[in-house]
């Protein structure tokens, strides 16, 4: 019985670990309120682009040491990294609303948690905020997990896609050429979309 293949690593990058401080601080000076930096979307943006030049770096090198993909991997470490602390925070966190807020809230909160568990609250969170009659509630105290929400739900597409892809392409190194072509054209449709939706619905 052979035994599996180690998981690929990184190393350290101080260039990365630079773009994760600037991009924490700039999300700390947005929700201070300092006034010459609101954007703190802007350091969201980039935690997104960080992490998604990570993971696509340790698949493709899994695809280059071994010909494939394996998803059930994929998803265990990802399990193992995200889990516990979210996990951990979602329960505090109704503990604490079931300590300091009224039964009402309180159950607006586990609503929110369901939702956050599922890896859904962008969704949820983005109807909430279009609806006329929640249009005064209070934020969630779980609304941050909107952007965890949207990392994983990428990391549900882009391994599978890359998957499909090395499959297409029939070899064990990694299609570069085909990743790049799809990549572009799934970029170009998913901007083509925003502007148009914005557009009808902003």
């Amino acid at each position: 019985m052979t035994e599996a293949a180690p998981a690929p690593t990184l190393r350290h990058r101080d260039d990365v670990q630079g773009l994760r401080a600037i991009a924490v601080l700039t999300v700390i000076a947005s929700h201070a309120n300092v006034p010459f930096l609101p954007g703190g979307f802007v350091g969201v943006d980039v935690f997104f682009v960080i992490s998604g030049f990570l993971i696509s770096q340790l698949l493709f090198r899994e695809v280059e040491r071994s010909g494939r993909v394996s998803i059930p991997g994929f998803y265990a470490r990802r399990a193992r990294r995200i889990l516990p602390a979210a996990t951990l925070v979602t329960i505090a966190t109704i503990i604490a609303s079931a300590i300091w807020l009224s039964a009402i809230d309180l159950l607006e909160v586990v609503k929110d948690a369901l939702w956050a568990v599922f890896f859904a609250a962008n969704i949820h969170f983005a109807a909430v905020g279009t609806d006329y009659f929640a249009s005064q509630d209070p934020p969630s105290p779980l609304q941050h997990y909107w952007s965890l929400s949207v990392e994983e739900q990428f990391y549900l597409v882009w391994p599978a896609l890359l998957l499909v892809l090395v499959l297409v392409a029939r070899r064990r190194a990694l299609p570069r050429g085909l990743v790049l072509a799809v990549l572009a054209v799934v970029t170009t449709a998913s901007f083509v979309w925003s502007v148009v939706s914005t557009h009808n619905s902003p």
